[in-house]
């Protein structure tokens, strides 16, 4: 409920306190029955109340309202503020803070629940190209057209972030290593089908994939995962892009021996 609806609300019942109150305080020492008492105040008396019970409860509203009101502000713009810190302004989807600030959140979901989590990390193929061939404004129509196709490819728990420039990483909790290929393929094919068009010429687009799925005994964190995708990707570029490539485990072995090589 919003703060101006809920201080109005308590308005509204402390004026109505103050005729009950105030018939309370008459009704303390009557010198006749209680039922005599009340019919010849309601006689007397009984506009007092009203105008008490109208006057009241409109005065304590109205302030309650509007001091509810100066909140749902400053909380409506510390909200805007919160989501400019953690969104990307081009594309809509979460930055590199936010992508960081929610992996850590869903891996230790992942690790208390012990369920598979995956990671995916997109990159636009020949993207500088596009760039350097239609102008930086295409460029940018580009990533916002793939971030929103990226989204509706996604499941609705995943979650999708721009990692920085034409790369794109999204999280996968409770998703196994089959149901991670499947999203990434479903978001490879999009790209490839989808219209990008430049003066009524379509221009063909699209992505490399790199996915890593961890499970309940991978012994990894969420920065290995990142990395590890991250090198996935680079074998879906060198193999010849537009493709996704996962993880393996000698890739994981691989990237272990060479972490505890540096330490």
């Amino acid at each position: 409920m919003k703060k101006s609806y809920f201080f109005a609300l308590v308005g509204l019942a402390l004026g109505a306190g103050a005729p009950v109150g105030a018939f309370l305080l008459r009704c303390v020492t009557p010198t006749f029955p209680f039922s005599l008492f009340y019919r010849q105040e309601m006689v007397e008396h009984g506009f007092f109340y009203i105008y008490m019970l109208v006057g009241t409860c409109l005065v304590f509203s109205i302030f309650g309202f509007f001091i509810g009101r100066s909140e749902d502000l400053l909380i409506h713009k510390d909200v805007i503020l919160s989501k400019e810190v953690l969104t990307d302004p081009l594309t809509g989807l979460g930055n590199h803070r936010f992508l960081h600030d929610t992996f850590k959140v869903e891996f230790r979901r992942h690790v208390t629940s012990r369920q598979p989590i995956s990671c995916l990390m997109l990159d636009l193929d020949h993207f500088k190209v596009i760039n350097d061939t239609y102008g930086h404004p295409f460029g940018d129509y580009v990533l916002k057209q793939f971030a929103g196709l990226v989204k509706r490819s996604i499941r609705v728990d995943d979650v999708a972030a721009r990692y920085g420039g034409e790369e794109f990483l999204c999280i996968l909790p409770n998703c196994d290593q089959d149901q991670a290929r499947t999203v990434a393929e479903r978001i490879r094919r999009e790209t490839e089908r989808h219209s990008f068009s430049h003066g009524g010429k379509k221009v063909k687009v699209t992505v490399s994939l790199g996915a890593v799925t961890s499970y309940e005994s991978s012994g990894l964190n969420y920065r290995q995962l990142i990395a590890l995708s991250d090198q996935a990707l680079y074998e879906a570029k060198k193999k010849g892009r537009n493709q996704v490539v996962q993880t393996t485990l000698q890739m994981m072995k691989k990237y272990a021996r060479r972490k505890s090589s540096k330490s």
